[in-house]
């Protein structure tokens, strides 16, 4: 029998692990806040903010996911000094990185069962992965989920290993924190129970042989059911203490429960069907423009699937958590290749699971080799595996574009997903530019008219405090700004008194806006000696110094019913709750000037279920200098 090779050595180890955590930092914590805000993150970012603000998490069991995440921000936030309350896009994003980071360092919770090398491996290939690099700087849920899930595993790893309460505590926690974040976290238990059932059945448990071996002073080790019992119970003590707001409503606990209702109802796609090989190709091979591929992390991790099914001579307790690890990849990408509900961040736990496999991969081919010459033509070509991911992750996340956005929020990159184009900054600066012009300042009267309310324009326009979001054209109209769907443009010009200039601005791939501007403001923002308002309006503007602006602190409200209604929230004292009233957008009436705004929630569910639209050109905004848009005379005013 051929002799076995050493391990990896500490030196070699340590260095390669300094390698993963500087290519890791560098590609999730650069640049953060340059691309615009996917829907997902705006949504969520203002949630984060009533949460920073009340205090109070009000879960919605049919669009939106648990509470984990507002408290992540709060906590992190307040330690790295920032305000909770007004976070930006960088702050939050940060709040994300920093368990995109965790990825990297799990593995050496499995180092044990992984060996040095496959540990390492594991790293390197977490650090430089395009896919979790590219969501690891997305505030949505899903990299936190990903690492609890992984630091679950680790830890029942590590409890069967040195029969150590607090693994259990660690284990229990984590479990709590997966309902607490996404509620598809029963997709990843069925894969591992499935898994462990097998390898039990098969192979035996993890634990080592003489794990139970009792010596005098030894303290009695814990049974397991008593263990799995303690693992329930603390997951659900930390699952409802999180939903309850700390014990103290009870409502978020139930709904907690019955919102897998409307998961099953929207499994059969809600517009993100996709075929059954979706995944697989996302993870393998995409050509647009480009060829993104991440192939070798999955060539890799079957080569470790291989070896932990095929190598007999490994201890039982360590094969046994390898091909469990396998089985539980394999279900889980197999359950999500049958839902034909797909979005391309769900199958991170699938791709991350991989890696460690793929770790384990790396370390066999390596033990395989055993000719110097061989060995280095092994890692070369290693190398330039890593080398072809780092140039992807620099196109995806667009670090090779220090300051500006190329390919981080474009459609030809396989991790974006009707993403906001960097077209919609330049209409939120505009937006801004003509409200400082306005008497009214920061209160200047603005109305979004949109089908899906605008998202992410909510999160942009949070400074502006008479911001209205309709989804249905109003009798009267009367702001000096509105914003609305390209193919209803018309129809609101035929509304408006007086004339409007009209440009053209993207949202989404496939979904076009129209500013519509009165025409002094805009003469105004292009000369400002003239005045932006008319002069028989003059003196009805509220000034800004007489009515100072109200800081938007009301939170995502349910849209109205059908017919002619939507809910506006008045502004509330710091130290009272926000209650939303309705206001009558039906028939008559333009949007009140003394409200403020009505951050309204999108009638469609929000958090990536949209459905996507076929991609449009998106037209460019001429710079200063250049050609203006053309002023369109309302009906009324050519009469």
């Amino acid at each position: 029998m051929a002799r076995e090779p050493a391990p990896l050595n500490w030196k070699s180890f340590i260095l390669l692990l300094i390698l993963a955590l500087g290519l890791g930092s560098l590609y999730r914590f650069t640049d953060l806040a340059k691309k615009p805000m996917h829907t997902d993150e705006a949504i969520l970012a203002l949630k984060t903010h009533e949460y920073a603000k009340s205090r109070t998490f009000e879960y919605d069991p049919k669009d939106y996911h648990g509470p984990f995440l507002h408290h992540a921000a709060d906590l992190i936030g307040k330690w790295r000094g920032w305000d909770p309350t007004a976070m930006d896009e960088g702050e939050l994003r940060w709040v994300v990185a920093i368990f995109g980071l965790g990825l990297v360092l799990l593995p050496l919770l499995l180092i044990d069962g992984l060996g040095r090398t496959g540990a390492v491996v594991a790293a390197l290939l977490a650090a430089v992965s395009p896919m979790l690099n590219y969501y690891s700087r997305y505030y949505i849920m899903e990299v936190p989920f990903v690492f609890q899930t992984g630091l679950f595993i680790a830890s029942l790893w590590r409890w069967s290993q040195k029969r150590n309460f607090l693994w259990l505590l660690l284990a229990g926690l984590c479990l709590g924190f997966m309902h607490a974040t996404k509620e598809t976290f029963v997709l990843n238990l069925a894969a591992m129970a499935a898994a462990w059932g097998l390898v039990s059945l098969r192979i035996g448990s993890f634990e080592p042989r003489n794990a139970r071996l009792s010596y005098a002073g030894a303290r009695p080790t814990i049974p397991d059911w008593l263990a799995w019992l303690i693992v329930a119970g603390v997951a659900a003590a930390t699952s409802v203490w999180m939903f309850s707001n700390g014990f103290k409503d009870w409502q978020g606990v139930h709904d907690s429960i019955v919102t897998y209702d409307s998961y099953l109802r929207r499994s059969g796609g809600s517009g993100h069907e996709k075929p059954w090989h979706y995944y697989l190709q996302l993870m393998t091979w995409r050509k647009d423009g480009f060829v993104w591929s991440e192939a070798l992390i999955p060539a890799l991790a079957l080569i470790g699937m291989l070896d932990a099914l095929l190598d007999k001579r490994r201890v039982s307790n360590v094969r046994a958590f390898l091909v469990f690890l396998s089985l539980y990849g394999v279900f889980l990408l197999a359950i999500y290749s049958i839902i034909p509900y797909k979005t391309p961040w769900s199958v991170m736990a699938v791709q991350y699971t991989f890696v460690l496999l793929a770790g384990l991969g790396m370390r066999r081919l390596f033990r395989a080799v055993q000719m110097p010459l061989f060995k280095t033509v092994l890692i070369i070509l290693f190398g330039t595996g890593i080398y072809h991911l780092c140039s992807q992750t620099n196109l995806a996340t667009d670090y090779s574009f220090p300051g500006a956005t190329r390919y981080a929020a474009d459609s030809r990159n396989p991790y974006v997903y009707s993403h906001t184009t960097t077209n919609l900054l330049a209409l939120s600066k505009r937006i801004h530019e003509l409200a400082a012009r306005h008497p009214a300042g920061k209160s200047t009267p603005v109305q979004i008219i949109q089908a899906e309310h605008g998202w992410p324009l909510p999160w942009y326009l949070r400074d502006l405090t008479q911001v209205g979001y309709q989804d249905q054209i109003p009798a009267k109209l009367e702001a000096p700004i509105i914003v609305t769907d390209k193919a209803r443009g018309e129809e609101i010009l035929a509304k408006l008194e007086g004339e409007y200039i009209s440009s053209d601005y993207g949202l989404r791939p496939g979904v076009m806006l129209s500013l519509l501007v009165e025409k002094h403001l805009w003469e105004a923002y292009l000369n400002p000696e003239l005045p932006a308002v008319p002069p028989v309006k003059a003196e009805l503007v509220v000034e800004e110094e007489v009515a100072p602006p109200l800081p938007a602190t009301l939170p995502v409200l349910p849209p109205g019913e059908a017919t002619n209604s939507t809910e506006l929230a008045a502004p509330a004292p710091s130290d009272s709750s926000l209650s939303p009233f309705p206001v009558s957008l039906g028939p008559t009436g333009p949007l009140p000037v003394n409200l403020s705004p009505a951050l309204a929630r999108p009638t469609e569910p929000a958090l990536g279920d949209a459905p996507v639209r076929q991609a449009e050109p998106v037209p460019e905004i001429p710079p200063e200098g250049e050609s203006t848009p053309q002023p369109k005379r309302s009906k009324r005013s050519r009469q």
